[in-house]
């Protein structure tokens, strides 16, 4: 009898295909990070930033995406972004990126901020969905201090914090719905730019100014108009007053005569 020997096939499952890998930005805002002081010094100096947003859907699947771009600075890849990706079919919303959330320049409130604007857009959209746990890395925390910000931001947005380690660098964070969360960041570090009120803004004072020149226009007409009004009078008063001595002065005459 002879024995068959069959090779083993080595097989690799395939990877996972991004769905969104080709997804870019289609809008974009500007916000200003405001000076940074401790006691009287200067830490970081006010400056603008840049969001990149990205919001695309694929079948039963929504990504939004906030990327903040800075004008001649490096930053590391596969950093500054977070996003909230939703899955209708299963009703529920996963914030990342699962590798950990880094932003640069740090602590500034940008990560807040941009946390609060996803938690804002979902409580529109889904605020009845579950929300998956958030997995807590230790390298998104590199000190205490990032450490402590980190915990206050999760915090302030409503999320649970429990940790694995006692130096509670690692661990998750959740809550059970999106509506449980809470849009808030550090106002006294970001401010959002709106740019279409601001040119709602400049277009009424440009129409304010124009109304205020139109008067001004007016006023000065009618002033010019008064001023030589003013000389006709004094010109006629002086002839009266030239007249007036003439015949003074020729009474005068007739009764020396």
């Amino acid at each position: 009898m002879n024995e068959e020997h069959i090779d083993p096939e080595v097989s690799e499952s395939p990877p996972v295909r991004d769905p969104f890998a080709h997804a870019r930005p289609s809008e974009f805002y500007w916000i200003q990070l405001k000076p940074v002081f401790k006691g009287r010094l200067m830490l970081h100096d006010e400056r603008l930033v840049q969001i990149a947003v990205t919001r695309e859907r694929v079948a039963q699947l929504e990504l939004l995406r906030l990327q903040v771009r800075i004008e001649d600075e490096s930053v590391p890849p596969d950093t500054n972004f977070i996003e909230v990706l939703v899955d209708h079919r299963n009703q529920r919303v996963r914030f990342g990126p699962l590798q950990g959330l880094r932003i640069f320049p740090p602590q500034r409130g940008l990560a807040g901020f941009m946390l609060a604007q996803l938690i804002e857009w979902c409580q529109r959209h889904c605020g009845d969905y579950a929300v998956t746990p958030i997995i807590l890395h230790r390298a998104e925390v590199p000190s205490e201090e990032a450490r402590q910000a980190r915990e206050r931001i999760l915090k302030r947005a409503g999320f649970h914090q429990t940790y694995s380690d006692d130096g509670r660098t690692e661990g998750k964070a959740q809550v059970n719905r999106v509506s449980d969360l809470v849009a808030s960041w550090n106002v006294e570090r970001v401010q959002p730019l709106h740019i279409a009120e601001t040119l709602r803004q400049l277009r009424e004072q440009e129409t304010l100014n124009r109304q205020q020149q139109a008067q001004l226009t007016s006023l000065q007409a009618t002033l010019g108009e008064y001023k030589r009004n003013d000389i006709g009078h004094r010109f006629a008063i002086g002839c009266l007053i030239v007249f007036s001595i003439f015949q003074a002065l020729m009474l005068l005459w007739v009764v020396l005569r």
